[in-house]
């Protein structure tokens, strides 16, 4: 969503002579296909590839999906810092480890590691259809054939994801890089017990190094007819002026 807010008003300021006017909503991944598929946009915004039964509905629709890769991204694993002022602020886990601790496998931080305050774990996920949320799961929940807790509080945006695990002592949660603004801890994750620990630094998700990394995408019925609106400006998107705002917003 701020790739496609800040790149929309970018993209009617540059031709304001055009009959312009671009509309941005969020929802999530679900909401962004399943308004494609009945039409209602011309353009979803997803943070995942479809569902095979988005797929099928869209056949079904007479809709071709169609993915645009717009911009890399990384999901980070992110505390409130009451977890980590004891350690130096900085805590390293492996996707496993994540995964258990959104599964409630640990209680207490102190039972993921001895240095760690002996406080209950906050766990905060993202609602059902969220494309950060299947992501989430595709590393950290279905590998190990964990469920995660009923106990996590589920919050309906990234924006709020991080409101929530800044204000909530000894909490845990994961968001995009792009709404990580400091006032929380990032973890350091592993892929694996023995690997080394990496941070979602703009350089390590490019070279592949850090593990939980994804593309955002445009996502369109059929390919844009060259020369249309929604081609130009899906161009814009993916040009070196419009890649300079998608790393503005992080």
């Amino acid at each position: 969503m701020p790739i496609a807010n800040a790149t929309a008003i970018a993209f009617m300021d540059k031709y304001k002579d055009l009959p312009l006017s671009i509309t941005v909503e969020g929802g999530g991944s679900g909401r962004g296909y399943a308004e494609l598929i009945d039409g209602l946009c011309q353009i979803a915004c997803a943070s995942r590839e479809p569902k095979a039964e988005e797929i099928s509905e869209a056949q079904a629709k007479g809709v071709t999906l169609v993915l645009h890769r717009i911009a890399i991204d990384a999901i980070c694993i992110i505390v409130n810092p009451s977890v980590t002022e004891n350690i130096g602020g900085s805590l390293n886990l492996t996707l496993k480890q994540i995964g258990e601790i959104f599964a409630g496998k640990y209680k207490t931080w102190r039972e993921v590691d001895s240095r760690l305050p002996n406080e209950k774990i906050v766990i905060f996920v993202r609602e059902e259809g969220s494309g950060t949320l299947e992501v989430f799961e595709k590393f950290c929940i279905e590998p190990f054939n964990l469920t995660i807790t009923h106990e996590a509080r589920e919050v309906v945006s990234n924006a709020q994801m991080y409101e929530q695990v800044k204000r909530t002592k000894y909490s845990i949660g994961f968001v995009g890089l792009g709404y990580v603004f400091g006032r929380v801890s990032i973890v350091n994750v592993a892929s694996a017990p023995g690997e080394p620990y990496y941070s979602p630094t703009p350089e390590n998700v490019y070279s592949g190094k850090y593990p939980l990394m994804r593309y955002l995408y445009f996502v369109t019925n059929g390919w844009p007819k060259s020369g249309s609106l929604v081609d130009r400006y899906i161009d814009f998107v993916r040009s070196p002026e419009g890649q300079a705002i998608v790393e503005r917003v992080g």
